[in-house]
């Protein structure tokens, strides 16, 4: 149960971090909301195109501090994903191991 709190704090804050990084892309560069959306999701996802980059100084230094949050908040959510999926396989496997020793056991 822990494991799943943990998995909706992190998707909880890496969609805010996306709606926010949106929002100040929008205000700091004078792109659409779409466009700021499209180039957040393009940086944290690390494919990069180039069709889109900040020009401004404070769109440049921003960016390099949310390129660490959102790049660093994407793995953690692919792990705590993965880590989820994971555990859930390991508790069926246990679960079925245990019903076969039960039955070994009874022979």
């Amino acid at each position: 149960m822990e494991l799943r709190g943990n998995l909706k704090f992190v998707l909880i804050v890496f969609f805010f971090g996306i709606l926010v990084g949106a929002f100040l892309y929008h205000f700091i560069e004078g792109w659409s909301y779409l466009d700021s959306l499209y180039f957040v999701v393009i940086t944290v996802t690390t494919i990069g195109y180039g069709d889109f980059y900040p020009v401004t100084t404070a769109g440049k230094i921003f960016t390099m501090f949310f390129a660490f949050f959102g790049v660093t908040t994407a793995l953690y959510l692919f792990s705590a994903v993965s880590g989820t999926i994971f555990k859930k396989h390991v508790k069926e496997n246990v679960k079925q191991i245990r019903k076969e020793v039960k039955k070994e056991r009874n022979l």
